[in-house]
């Protein structure tokens, strides 16, 4: 009789040290351990700041577009002025430089004028805008004026 009174007492002992046992395993996982916080916190961060370059990177091509774009406006309304002018006072134009502002402190571009003859009753007209506060060339643009 020992054999079979000794066979549930084990396996009702194993039962409970199991059931122990689980719910020992069932406290250990309910919380991030340390390792998997700063693991998380590293790819947060990570994403984080590449967003953020992402951002000023995109800042800062929406604001040299925006330069680009004030550049081209003040050069178009320079060659417009010329085209305005008669074929006869353009060699007048020849050496000036032309401002976007009122002052040349104020300014942000400046535009030079060269015009000379490039053939028989045929004027050349060469414009050079320059970014005053990076000093460079934007652009450049060349037209032909004949005598009418």
């Amino acid at each position: 009789m020992k054999a079979v009174l000794n066979r549930p007492e084990r396996e009702s002992s194993r039962i409970s040290r199991r059931a122990v046992g689980r719910r020992n395993g069932a406290r250990r996982r309910a919380g991030l351990t340390v390792l998997e916080i700063t693991i998380t916190l590293t790819i947060v961060t990570t994403v984080l700041m590449a967003a953020a370059g992402a951002l000023l990177s995109s800042l800062s091509a929406v604001s040299n577009a925006a330069r680009m774009s004030r550049a081209t406006v003040f050069l178009e309304t320079v060659m417009e002025d010329l085209a305005a002018q008669p074929y006869d006072n353009l060699l007048a134009f020849n050496g000036n430089t032309v401002y976007d502002q009122t002052t040349a402190a104020q300014s942000n571009y400046q535009a030079t004028i060269s015009v000379f003859t490039a053939a028989v009753n045929l004027r050349q007209v060469d414009v050079v805008l320059t970014d005053r506060h990076a000093n460079r060339e934007i652009g450049r643009v060349t037209t032909l004026r004949c005598s009418r």
